[in-house]
């Protein structure tokens, strides 16, 4: 039996793709509205907020998208925060709506802590997103750590309150991003697990399944958290961080990755119970 199970989180816990782009449709549509700008134009200036950070999902960073700063010139964050609050208010109406863990993770959760098996959380989304997606669908409580990565990020009036302290929260460094095998030994080195005793959970073939190969642990792609629809990924990929380059380098980690192989492939979460536990703890 498995001591550590360590867990992506988006599409691996809950269906990423699909709450987020809905939720971000809804808030640029409502900003269009608001700004009197074509949500076109508004994509295209969303990317480059987002590609100035390396992630698509900044907080706040409607604050920061031109239109927004032609219009409202120095105003000050707090009060850009209530001009903008119905288009905030879209986009929170949206996610409460579509964000929604997978079926059976926080039973299967249960099952795996009862059986004393140490489950951690890794991320390298925003923190503060991961952290409250979490707390939100009620996960939170179901890790020991979270692991997550550095951020440089700025500080916006997002009710940091509700952020956790160490040694909850765990930052690995920069260098240790997927797909390198060296975060998940780290991890596995912090737990004071041997990485053979340890398995890897994600959505990703070339980000998490072959990074666990390489890292020695048990790969498990959730093959399940690659279904959502074509309409929402194309939005979230014409407001990608990601440049020519990165693309470029995604292939060539998809062609080096593709004889590294899961161990299991599973349907459902809930799978994961018969390939870490006992049988008799099936029962």
């Amino acid at each position: 039996m498995k001591k550590l199970l360590i867990t992506d989180l988006d599409n691996t816990l809950y269906d990423w793709v699909t709450f987020y782009s809905r939720a971000f449709r809804a808030m640029v549509q409502e900003l269009s509205v608001l700004l009197g700008v074509p949500t076109e134009q508004l994509l295209t200036e969303f990317q480059a907020v987002h590609r100035r950070y390396g992630t698509s999902e900044p907080p706040f960073g409607a604050l920061e998208i031109e239109s927004v700063l032609n219009r409202f010139g120095n105003t000050d964050s707090k009060a850009l925060l209530l001009h903008l609050d119905p288009a905030f208010r879209a986009f929170n109406s949206a996610r409460k709506k579509y964000l929604k863990a997978y079926p059976y993770v926080e039973e299967t959760l249960g099952a795996l802590r009862a059986a004393n098996i140490r489950i951690v959380a890794h991320t390298e989304a925003v923190f503060e997103n991961a952290y409250y997606r979490l707390l939100k669908l009620g996960l939170a409580d179901s890790f020991t750590h979270l692991y997550t990565i550095e951020s440089a990020l700025p500080h916006h009036p997002t009710g940091s309150k509700l952020l956790p302290r160490p040694p909850y929260v765990s930052v690995l460094p920069n260098s240790e991003r997927k797909p390198n095998p060296r975060l998940v030994r780290d991890i596995c080195a912090r737990e004071g697990i041997n990485p053979r005793d340890a398995a890897y959970i994600g959505d990703s073939l070339t980000r998490d399944v072959a990074m666990a190969v390489d890292a020695g642990v048990t790969a498990i792609w959730a093959h399940y958290g690659r279904s959502f629809s074509r309409e929402d990924w194309e939005l979230l990929v014409r407001v990608t961080h990601w440049t020519a380059d990165d693309v470029k380098a995604e292939e060539r980690l998809r062609h080096e990755s593709s004889t590294k192989h899961p161990d299991f492939t599973v349907e459902s979460f809930q799978e994961i119970r018969s390939i870490l536990l006992p049988a008799e703890a099936l029962t």
